[in-house]
């Protein structure tokens, strides 16, 4: 029985040398992974390769044309895109094999099985809206293809403006009382993915459930309006806001926040932004008044006030700054930079902000992972000692506040010869 089997591996292997699809196949074939799809989708079966080969790809079972296959060799990467028209049920399912071709033979690489699953229908949820007002809405969207819609136009206004991993948000304005329900389709094709109904009133205005507790952060080394939690505009903390409607607010305690009056935009009303001043728990009361109305409360949030870190301000600072210290910094050998002066300037006393701090509040301290091109002393000065033909040049540096929180960065040095 052993001696069979023996016979029986070594013709195997014999017709797997020869092959079937053109050029000699020398190799056994890899093993099949299946892969599933949903239809208008695209799969990534891209995969690392060394540099210098080249690779090639054939589709069978793919009559249909259920997938469209995109492949190319670039560099270290063997690019494999497939996209999905068709559903592969009661079809052959493609096959997908990548080859390497060395001296007129063909070398399996790998080989994909592709089901293609008809395309599903996306939940979505009913809107209330109030005339004259608009706002942003979400809706999920899995497919390759922008959604494109069937609703009254009278009624309602809908704007394509983002979209991002399987998110499309759209704008979406009430232009007159009424209902009607948006059909959904995928653009290019026939196929509809889901409905929603829109209803345009006159909605009671409220304090949406996400805004009625909110945590502001104030630092006394700069302007809450420029830390990252440090105000907000609670025309956001509003739903069904109304297109004639002002609102305002009382706090329990006017020491913890100052009340600014903000505008009106396209997509909230006329209100009031808050800014932290001092650490404390507030009660603020939000009032809503329409024309010449008298005001009416509509609801009341929780305002706690915290400390921010010293770090948070060097945060803020550095978010101004789009392009960093080390944006086209040239430095070449015998020329100095003092980093240290540059931070300081930048993300610490910024003019920009009016952020401020004493020099025995914070520590400076960099590093240079290439100390023989670039070295770095205690006082934060870079000294270029060497040409970096490989630009391996890299430079790391860390403040320490006094209150214990930390910031870093860094950046490489363009160094000329």
């Amino acid at each position: 029985m052993k001696y069979v089997k023996k016979i029986t591996a070594i013709l195997l292997a014999a017709v797997l040398c020869f092959g079937v699809l053109g050029a000699p196949l020398c190799s056994v074939a890899v093993s099949t992974v299946k892969k599933s799809i949903l239809q208008y989708c695209s799969l990534n079966l891209s995969f690392r390769k060394p540099e210098e080969k080249n690779y090639t790809c054939k589709v069978t079972d793919n009559g249909d044309k259920c997938i469209i296959v995109d492949a190319y060799n670039e560099g270290e990467y063997f690019w494999l895109m497939v996209r999905a028209k068709k559903p592969t049920k009661g079809r052959k399912q493609p096959i997908i094999t990548v080859y390497e071709t060395v001296d007129g033979k063909k070398t399996q690489i790998k080989r994909f099985q592709i089901t293609v699953n008809a395309a599903k229908k996306v939940a979505m949820s009913d809107i209330n809206i109030n005339k004259g007002t608009a706002k942003n809405i979400l809706l999920k969207n899995p497919y390759d293809y922008d959604y494109k819609f069937s609703y009254n136009t009278k009624l309602i206004k809908l704007t394509h403006y983002y979209s991002n991993a399987q998110k499309a948000y759209y704008t979406l304005k009430g232009l007159q009382k009424g209902k009607t329900t948006v059909l959904v389709y995928l653009k290019g094709t026939k196929e509809r993915i889901g409905s929603f109904t829109v209803k345009v009133g006159d909605f009671k205005a409220y304090i949406k459930k996400d805004y009625q507790n909110i945590t502001l952060e104030v630092n006394s080394h700069i302007d809450s309006r420029y830390l990252a939690k440090g105000s907000i505009n609670l025309a956001k903390a509003v739903g069904h806001y109304h297109a004639d409607g002002v609102y305002t607010v009382k706090l329990e305690n006017t020491k913890l926040a100052a009340v600014k009056a903000v505008g009106k935009t396209a997509l909230t009303p006329k209100a009031v932004q808050l800014l932290a001043k001092k650490t404390g728990k507030t009660k603020v009361l939000v009032y809503e008044q329409r024309g010449k109305n008298k005001k009416k409360k509509i609801g009341t949030i929780t305002l706690t006030v915290k400390k921010a870190k010293d770090s948070a301000v060097f945060t803020a600072n550095r978010s101004w700054d789009n392009d960093g210290i080390f944006y086209d910094l040239e430095i070449a050998p015998g020329e100095s930079f003092n980093l240290k002066k540059a931070v300081v300037n930048r993300y610490i006393n910024s003019n920009f902000t009016g952020s401020r701090f004493q020099e025995s509040e914070y520590t400076f301290s960099a590093v240079s992972n290439a100390p023989e091109i670039i070295a770095v002393d205690a006082n934060g000065i870079c000294t270029c000692l060497a040409p970096d033909p490989q630009a391996k040049n890299k430079i790391s540096y860390t403040v320490t506040f006094k209150d214990g929180s930390k910031a870093s960065g860094g950046g490489s040095f363009c160094v000329c010869v």
